[in-house]
């Protein structure tokens, strides 16, 4: 055996090893890497394995507020209710988790969106008067929640009827209310149109009774039935302008008839029809300057106070001590709102915003005679040192009159709001 046929033997031998260690090895998965989905805007990533795009945001919030109310009655009550001598709000933190899954489907994109939020509070301890804590809510719950396909939406989120409160965290007065509601939207060169089914019971509409109210006072009967308030709308963006007309019908007031309030002649409570109508305009000024807005809305409604803003979300109702939002609703009359709001951007980091609204009630049948009337004023300026990051300041002052069947009630008050807010 020469050399030559020896080192060929040799490389033969190596080769058949070296096949039969490679057969014993495990052959490695392909690995599925996260890649990013454009196909809904930015922040979309693509769930391993399938053709559903989710994304994930959220904030942590924390704030403070101080300020004071005054009157000549008790009708709107001390700022802080369990510290009567105290002009500050104390502190709060609230926390918010968002997530959407969108993915295309032949009958167009299917979306899913949660936001689930918690909120610290503080109250008074359990023992003695003079001890006081500090005590967290310790409980989620959901701000808004709603599935989509194609042009039809349901779930737990902002009513048709709504067009903003204005470049504030506050708000003036206005609907600025959520719902569980079911929605179809057609869209065609600009323009929207939108009809909505909504739940009656999320703007405190007045059910059935049977009996006393809070176990106190005269005997009642009746109400009324939970009917859903139906809600149309037409929305409208082209260039520097977005605008939206909206109408609703609603069963949610009621009033007192014949009865004499024993328990054995109740006073009856009868359901009343109403109705509201509304609008809203936004323009953007960066002609003027880069990031300028103006905003404004007005709306009318008769028995539909939650849509005018007596009562709801950013309610007259909210700010008045003994008249709560329950009972606001529920009133009969006619009532209406308006507001303006502009937004100056400073710089890419700094803007700020003057807003001022008016609200007005008129009550009728066993409420004629009784009359709202309520302004509001308020400056917000907010900083973001670094992106994701906010710092806000939010002023306001508020002003009620009511006249109540000949006696004339007042009372002011103003707020200064200030939190820290990290979003993602």
């Amino acid at each position: 055996m020469n050399f030559k046929t020896l080192l060929l033997g040799s490389a033969a031998a190596m080769l058949v090893a070296g096949s039969a260690q490679a057969a014993d090895l495990t052959v490695a998965e392909p690995v599925d890497y996260v890649k990013v989905c454009d196909a809904f805007g930015t922040g979309f990533f693509y769930s391993p394995g399938t053709d559903t795009c989710i994304k994930i945001g959220g904030y942590v919030k924390f704030g403070t507020s101080f300020g004071n109310r005054s009157s000549d009655t008790d009708l709107v009550g001390n700022f802080n209710g369990i510290y009567p001598d105290s002009n500050w709000g104390n502190f709060y933190t609230e926390v918010s988790i968002q997530a959407t899954a969108s993915s295309v489907t032949e009958y167009g994109n299917l979306t899913g969106f949660i936001d689930m939020r918690a909120k610290t509070g503080n109250v008074r301890g359990e023992g003695d008067v003079n001890d006081y804590i500090n005590a967290s809510t310790n409980s989620a719950y959901v701000d808004s929640a709603y599935l989509e396909l194609g042009p039809l939406k349901a779930g737990f989120f902002t009513s048709l009827f709504d067009f903003g409160r204005g470049y504030n965290d506050t708000g003036m007065f206005g609907s600025d209310s959520i719902t569980d509601h079911i929605q179809l939207t057609y869209a065609v060169n600009g323009f929207g149109l939108a009809i909505s089914v909504e739940d009656a019971r999320d703007r405190n509409a007045f059910g059935q009774i049977e009996g006393q109210i809070d176990g106190l006072g005269p005997y009642y009967t009746g109400g009324q039935d939970n009917v859903p308030d139906i809600v149309g709308a037409i929305t409208y963006a082209s260039g520097i302008f977005s605008a939206k007309i909206a109408a609703a019908w609603t069963h949610q007031a009621v009033s007192e008839g014949a009865g004499a309030g024993t328990v054995f002649d109740p006073i009856q409570i009868d359901a009343e029809d109403g109705w509201a109508i509304g609008g809203g305009l936004e323009i953007a000024l960066d002609n003027f300057s880069a990031g300028d807005r103006f905003f404004v809305s007005a709306a009318y409604g008769d028995n539909a106070n939650s849509y005018t803003g007596i009562a709801g979300g950013t309610s007259v109702a909210g700010f008045l001590g003994p008249l709560d939002s329950y009972d606001a609703a529920s009133a009969s009359g006619t009532s209406w709102s308006a507001l303006a709001s502009y937004k100056h951007v400073w710089t890419p980091q700094l803007w700020s915003s003057l807003s001022g609204g008016y609200a007005q009630f008129d009550g009728k049948n066993d409420l004629d005679g009784f009359t709202v009337d309520a302004w509001r004023a308020g400056f917000t300026t907010a900083y973001t040192p670094v992106a994701g990051l906010d710092l806000v300041g939010d002023v306001f002052y508020t002003d009620v009159d009511v006249d109540s069947y000949g006696d004339d009630l007042s009372g002011d008050g103003w707020t200064f709001n200030l939190f820290l807010k990290r979003s993602w």
